[in-house]
């Protein structure tokens, strides 16, 4: 895919829908040279940029913000140790889903999103030792968006 913003085919690293309207649905589009966009696509299935037909929308997603925020929380319960219930547990692990969601994994490995399902529902592991995996896991996409 060639880059809106430095003109280089790229390879597009991630693209996550970001809001629907009537009109159709806006992405925000992630390619390896490190650019970041919103493009609308249109009922008729033609990309325009979200905020004007002649120029991409620069990308204002607030994915590193929201990592970094997830990552302190969980630095916290990772402090915790065994104190930190499970109720907390499971009020964070959706937000860390939902946070990983779309962010690319290294090349050969699996989404970030999915390792932290796979992390979240172990049966084996204890609530700390989880804390500290999906903390990693937070480190690598703030790493990998920014």
């Amino acid at each position: 895919m060639q880059c809106k913003l430095c003109g280089a085919d790229q390879k597009e690293l991630a693209a996550k829908t970001i809001g629907r309207n009537t009109a159709g649905i806006s992405r925000c589009n992630r390619l390896a040279c490190g650019h970041a966009w919103h493009v609308a696509v249109t009922s008729s299935n033609e990309p325009i940029a979200a905020a004007d037909a002649g120029a991409p929308a620069s990308c204002n997603c607030s994915e590193i913000a929201t990592g970094n925020a997830l990552l302190v929380e969980g630095r916290q319960y990772e402090l915790s140790k065994d104190e930190l219930s499970s109720e907390t547990f499971t009020s964070w692990l959706p937000r860390v889903l939902e946070a990983l969601d779309g962010i690319p994994a290294e090349s050969g490995s699996p989404s970030l999103a999915r390792s932290a399902a796979t992390i979240g529902r172990s049966p084996n592991s204890g609530i700390a030792k989880k804390t500290v995996e999906l903390n990693a896991l937070l480190g690598r996409a703030i790493k990998a968006v920014s």
